[in-house]
Order: C-alpha cells, then sequence, then structure tokens
C-alpha cells in the first residue's frame, strides 16, 4: 500500500525512477517516508473507527 501511496503522489514513472537512486541510498529519506506512511494509515484507521461509533 505504501507504494501506491508514494506512485499517486509522483504518478510520472521516469520521476519516480530518478528520485529513486535519491531517496533510496538515504535512511533518513526513508524513514521520513515510513513516518509520513504510517500517519496516513494512523489518520485512516482513527477516521474508520470515528465513524463506527
Amino acid at each position: 500500500m505504501s507504494r501506491l501511496i508514494i506512485k499517486l503522489t509522483q504518478p510520472d514513472e521516469e520521476k519516480r525512477n530518478q528520485l529513486r537512486d535519491v531517496y533510496g541510498n538515504d535512511a533518513m529519506m526513508l524513514i521520513a517516508v515510513g513516518q509520513t506512511v504510517a500517519t496516513e494509515f494512523a489518520t485512516i484507521a482513527a477516521a474508520n473507527n470515528y465513524w463506527r461509533k
């Protein structure tokens, strides 16, 4: 699912491939991406739980 989020964020495949070399070798950037995805999942989970009440 996180790959889908990245794909939707940057729909241009050529540009994604260019940027992959940048973030693929930078641990801090990968951690930041992971945190962003985790925040999105937490937000979706909270929203789903909100509507169930």
